[in-house]
This record gives structure tokens, C-alpha cells and sequence, in this order.
């Protein structure tokens, strides 16, 4: 009698892949498939059902089934599919970890300037919906900026309201979009 795990659907799938990376045309007789492996027909209709779920492979005629370009694999070797899944794969974890560390950083450097003795006179005041709101006064603007060096805009703009800033070295830009109401903008 077979082990629980020599009957697995883990074990019987990497079979079947085999079977089918094997084949020359990418064309396997189901029939065949479960002769070979020795399962039940019902079980490699349950390899077959998720595979063509997730488009790797077709149904050629009632009992053959067959690879989706571009996964047909070289005959004799692993599933092209999988090495590109792999790749894909390794691109995105990298991506995340790039993303995460964009994160961090700017986490710390948010509770660094937050926590910042020199930025205590700016203080954060809570809205009526709980948001935090940071103001300076215009003896603030006029004790940081020396007018002949620097320009300063103040903006005033509901909540929700999105900025974006282009990259200095490119063009300087400066976006402001809100759905919510007007936006006040201050040259000073």
C-alpha cells in the first residue's frame, strides 16, 4: 500500500508536470497521464482543472491537454513557466524590500523631524476629526526665511488634499489637487 505522501496532489502534480515537460509537443493524453502515474483519472482532472485555471495550460480535445505559450518548456527540461514565475518572483520580493526600506526611512525620518527641539514651536493641533494639523504664524515665517534668499509659500487646503513635488533637479514643480474644497495658496 502507497504512503499517504506517494499519493499526495503535491507529489502527483510534480509528476504530472514532468510528464508534460517531457512531452515533445506539449501534448499530454490524460488517460495516459493516469496510467503512467498510476492515479485515478479524477485526480489529475484536478491537476488539469487548476492548471488551466491559472492558464498554464488548454484543453486541446476531451483528453488532451496541452501548454500555453509562453510556457512550453524545452523537451527534457523544468517548465520554462516555473523559471519565470521564479524570476517574476525574485523581482518582486526585491521590489518589497526596496519599498520597505522607503518605508523605514521614512518613518525615521518623520520622527525625527517630529521630535526635533527646533520644531517644538511648531506645534500639532487636533482637528475636529481627529487629524493632526501643524500651523506657524507669520512671526515664525519672518524669524526662519530671509526674504532675499528664499521663497515661501503657504498653503491652506482642506483635508484629503493631495501635493506633489517634482524632483529639483528635473524641473521644480509643485501640485495641488483636493476634492474636498478650495485651496488657498500664499505667496509670501
Amino acid at each position: 500500500e502507497k504512503s499517504r505522501y506517494e499519493t499526495s496532489l503535491n507529489l502527483t502534480t510534480k509528476r504530472f508536470l514532468e510528464l508534460l515537460s517531457q512531452s515533445p509537443d506539449g501534448v499530454v493524453d490524460l488517460n495516459w497521464a493516469a496510467e503512467v502515474l498510476k492515479v485515478q483519472k479524477r485526480r489529475i482532472y484536478d491537476i488539469t482543472n487548476v492548471l488551466e485555471g491559472i492558464q498554464l495550460i488548454t484543453k486541446k480535445s476531451k483528453n488532451n491537454i496541452q501548454w500555453l505559450p509562453p510556457w512550453v518548456p524545452p523537451a527534457g527540461t523544468a517548465p520554462s513557466g516555473h523559471r519565470l514565475l521564479e524570476k517574476e518572483l525574485r523581482e518582486l520580493q526585491a521590489a518589497e524590500r526596496q519599498l520597505d526600506d522607503l518605508i523605514q526611512t521614512c518613518t525615521v525620518q518623520l520622527r525625527l523631524l517630529t521630535e526635533d527641539p527646533a520644531n517644538q514651536q511648531y506645534p500639532l493641533v487636533r482637528g475636529w476629526d481627529g487629524a493632526a494639523r501643524a500651523y506657524v504664524t507669520c512671526q515664525d515665517l519672518r524669524s526662519v526665511v530671509d526674504p532675499s534668499e528664499q521663497m515661501v509659500m503657504v498653503i491652506k487646503a482642506p483635508p484629503e488634499t493631495q501635493l506633489q513635488v517634482s524632483d529639483p533637479a528635473e524641473a521644480f514643480q509643485v501640485s495641488v489637487r483636493s476634492t474636498q474644497g478650495p485651496i488657498d495658496v500664499f505667496l509670501c
